[in-house]
């Protein structure tokens, strides 16, 4: 079945990550706008973040603001508070301008902090982005054709990942968490491959000559395209049989939910839930068998 430009326009792949960043990078990655992520010819962003004294400004005004504020009514407040303590004018107006500098200087080193801090949480994403530079594909990066097939890799890939046969050990469950992430970046950098040299050919032939030399390396790309997407029919055929396996795998839980309910009018539907129960384990036996064989087939022989 082929595809039309709509089909291929849906299909709009995630940021493709290399599994081997860390986590918190692929992680911080997952959250940035895919369209905006961009990184196999590019060179490493140079970002440049806010200095200290841009991060100090706003808390450092406030906190100055503050202390002048509080030094030009102490002036007023001295007359106050001198009557009501015996004190001198002086003596009560030195006393304030003490106390204000205290907290001027404290307000000071609390700044120093705040900004300390401000420069950090601006400077960690982008330190973030250029170390995973090179190391993560954005669907801008595709040609349509690639870009469809990439989301279907990933489509399958989850599709694995997610299932509860998988969750529960049925599977070969550590081989499908490490192998299945490199799967889809491998597959996702050969996409990105073939998408950069598609972009790089001219988009129209100057003579019959360049016309001819243009459709043998069209027909070239084509080749290793068609390349690509058997691996990723591959990785389908495996999800397919997961699926069959999962669709086994819910049926005989709902059969056991039914044969555990308790109630006279219930032991009829119960005696039938158990009956059935073994035909489905005996065909949920096989279609695990065959998905583990398949995907042992694919991931040993891809990696």
């Amino acid at each position: 079945m082929t595809m039309n430009d709509s089909d291929l326009a849906a299909l709009t792949p995630r940021v493709a990550v290399d599994p081997e960043l860390p986590d918190e990078t692929r992680a911080f990655l997952c959250r940035l706008d895919p369209l905006a992520l961009y990184s196999s010819s590019e060179p490493a962003p140079d970002i440049q973040t806010p200095g200290f004294l841009y991060a100090a400004a706003r808390p450092l005004a406030k906190v100055v603001g503050t202390a002048l504020g509080t030094a030009a009514l102490s002036f007023l407040f001295a007359v106050l508070y001198s009557d009501l303590v015996g004190m001198s004018y002086w003596d009560t107006l030195r006393s304030l301008l003490w106390g204000v500098a205290v907290l001027g200087l404290l307000g000071f080193w609390g700044v120093v902090a705040v900004a300390n801090q401000r420069q950090a949480d601006h400077q960690r994403p982008a330190r973030l982005l250029k170390e995973a530079h090179g190391r993560y594909l954005g669907p801008n990066e595709f040609m349509p054709d690639a870009a469809a097939a990439l989301a279907r890799t990933q489509a399958a890939v989850d599709s694995i990942l997610d299932a509860e046969v998988q969750k529960h050990g049925l599977l070969n469950q550590d081989l499908n968490a490490k192998s299945l992430p490199a799967f889809e970046w491998g597959v996702a950098q050969s996409l990105a491959t073939y998408s950069h040299e598609v972009k790089g050919l001219p988009a129209w032939p100057a003579g019959g000559r360049a016309a001819k030399i243009l459709s043998a390396a069209h027909q070239g790309l084509a080749r290793r395209l068609e390349g690509i997407v058997a691996r990723v029919g591959r990785l389908e055929e495996y999800a397919k049989t997961v699926t069959e396996a999962e669709q086994l795998h819910k049926e005989l839980m709902q059969l056991r939910g039914i044969s555990d309910r308790e109630g006279s009018s219930e032991e009829v539907l119960g005696l039938m839930a158990r009956d059935a129960e073994a035909g489905v384990v005996s065909a949920l036996d096989q279609a695990v068998a065959a998905a583990r064989s398949v995907g042992a087939t694919l991931l040993t022989k891809d990696s």
